[in-house]
């Protein structure tokens, strides 16, 4: 196939692939563009922030949004920090908060949250929010402590499906300290 003045090749066909590839190039590089400038893709949690957690921030079949008050930036200060009873594991802390939850007594649950959460929310709003979820039952699901810390994950079944919480403490020679609980897998 030759142009019939010119004798050369024509490059009709070719002209069109180069521009397909432009154009799939132009694409990835946009794609590219949104996944490195999009603040806040990705959370890879233990972190401090507010709700519930799983374990890595996975959220366990949840079928609906559980909408959570933002926490109040408020950095970890063991004079302020929510303090364990004596004798208290932070697995008996955790478990004291959900039988409260579940049985409607939002005062104690209250009390038993780390400070950011108190610091975002009052008591009343904080009742009004959690008989909203209808926590109907929870379970452990892993607990670790080491000499100074601990992770326990548990999770709460409520109508809108499965929501995973991570508590992390802090030990302090015999007393121990509610540093958060986070809800990894809802990005926080």
């Amino acid at each position: 196939m030759s142009d019939n003045e010119t004798g050369s090749p024509t490059t009709g066909p070719n002209k069109a692939v180069i521009a397909l590839l432009g154009v799939v190039v132009v694409l990835l590089a946009v794609i590219v563009a949104i996944i490195v400038i999009k603040p806040g893709a990705k959370s890879t949690s233990t972190a401090v922030n507010t709700g519930t957690a799983a374990t890595a921030g996975t959220n366990t079949g949840s079928t609906g949004v559980m909408p959570s008050v933002p926490a109040t930036d408020v950095p970890f200060d063991k004079a302020t920090a929510t303090k364990l009873a004596s004798g208290v594991t932070p697995e008996q802390h955790v478990k004291a908060y959900f039988d409260a939850v579940v049985t409607g007594d939002f005062a104690k649950a209250y009390a038993l949250l780390p400070a950011d959460k108190k610091a975002a929310q009052d008591e009343a709003t904080f009742a009004a929010q959690l008989k909203g979820y209808g926590v109907q039952s929870y379970k452990i699901d892993d607990v670790k402590t080491t000499a100074t810390g601990a992770e326990i994950t548990a999770t709460a079944t409520m109508g809108g499906g499965d929501f995973q919480y991570l508590w992390t403490f802090v030990k302090d020679g015999d007393t121990w300290y509610l540093k958060s609980r986070t809800l990894p897998g809802m990005g926080g």
